[in-house]
């Protein structure tokens, strides 16, 4: 069912990625590994299960997982009883993760491995650790999924001095749905639950929501699986919507300078250049660069012509209400 809210896990309902699901198949069958892009909720959690599925492989969620022990924990998580006589001490080990870590790759032997939401671990360590099972094990099958393409950016272009110089993973990059495309799920939805959406509804949930195929699916359960009204779900969406994506910002902005940040964002919303944001923010032109470059790199904002802009309409929604001093901010 289009409206169910948990990922996609057959080639069946998922909506409008054949090609990229048959791309990601292609390229993994030719002995590349993979990287899977897209901004939140573009459906790239969904694509990468159903190809596990399909494939008899194995699924990793490395969410908020930064090191390789939390790494070899993910895995042992996701292998289970498979690992059951590969006897590990968790405590003793903890200076040898990276060994741990190929000790759990032997067993997995041919299967893809997707490791979902990479882009906190892609520091030095996890590279040169790529680069040992890359050496050690010659038919390892590697997808990664990321939603921060500029954190991301050590893995996908290295440099020379890089573990994985010469050897970056192939792109797949998942976009939001057209007007046209994002009417249409919404409307094949609808008929799944023998529904009809009343004029004019689906016009004021697309120009809400824009063609994010993870928003869609919220306000199209809100309003046919638990029967809410128009109104009440698309309310219900946006509220669900504005809540995990302040989740994330606050995530985003530890151990940045999480007051410029802030305010960039609010003065994103409705666009901005260059100039003005120097003049407001009373910053120089390095620091403006590297909170410029930050945000365009985790996907919060683009460049429109000559202007600086937060494309979605969720974290616009987001930013303003993001506390610019310390604490969590509140939905």
């Amino acid at each position: 069912m289009l409206f169910d809210l948990r990922p996609k896990e057959r080639l069946a309902e998922l909506f409008d990625r054949r090609s990229e699901y048959e791309e990601l198949s292609r390229l993994v069958r030719s002995g590349e590994w993979v990287a899977v892009l897209g901004r939140r909720m573009t459906g790239k959690t969904s694509l990468v299960k159903t190809f596990v599925k399909e494939t008899g492989g194995l699924y990793v969620n490395l969410m908020g997982i930064r090191g390789l022990a939390g790494l070899a924990q993910a895995l042992r998580q996701s292998l289970g009883a498979e690992l059951r006589d590969l006897e590990l001490d968790l405590v003793a080990l903890r200076v040898r993760w990276a060994k741990t870590v190929e000790n759990i790759f032997s067993r997995i032997g041919g299967r893809v491995v997707v490791f979902d939401e990479v882009q906190e671990m892609a520091s030095p360590n996890f590279l040169r650790l790529l680069k040992s099972l890359r050496d050690t094990y010659s038919g390892l099958r590697l997808v990664f999924t990321g939603s921060y393409v500029g954190v991301l950016r050590r893995m996908l272009e290295p440099d020379e001095g890089s573990p994985l110089y010469g050897r970056q993973p192939a792109r797949i990059e998942l976009k939001p749905f057209s007007r046209d495309l994002s009417r249409e799920f919404l409307l094949r939805g609808f008929a799944e639950h023998r529904m009809v959406p009343r004029e004019g509804e689906l016009d004021e949930a697309l120009e809400s929501l824009d063609g994010y195929p993870g928003w869609l699916t919220y306000y199209g359960n809100f309003r046919c699986v638990r029967r809410m009204s128009h109104e009440e779900a698309l309310e219900a969406t946006l509220r669900e919507a504005v809540k995990i994506v302040l989740e994330e910002l606050d995530h985003f902005l530890l151990r940045r300078r999480r007051e410029l940040y802030a305010r960039t964002l609010r003065m994103l919303r409705h666009g901005a250049r260059w100039s003005e944001l120097r003049d407001e923010l009373g910053v120089n032109e390095k620091v403006l660069r590297d909170i410029l470059s930050s945000l365009e790199g985790a996907g919060l904002i683009a460049r429109e012509g000559g202007l600086y802009v937060v494309a979605d309409p969720i974290v616009r929604k987001a930013a303003a209400r993001l506390r610019p001093r310390g604490g969590k901010s509140a939905p």
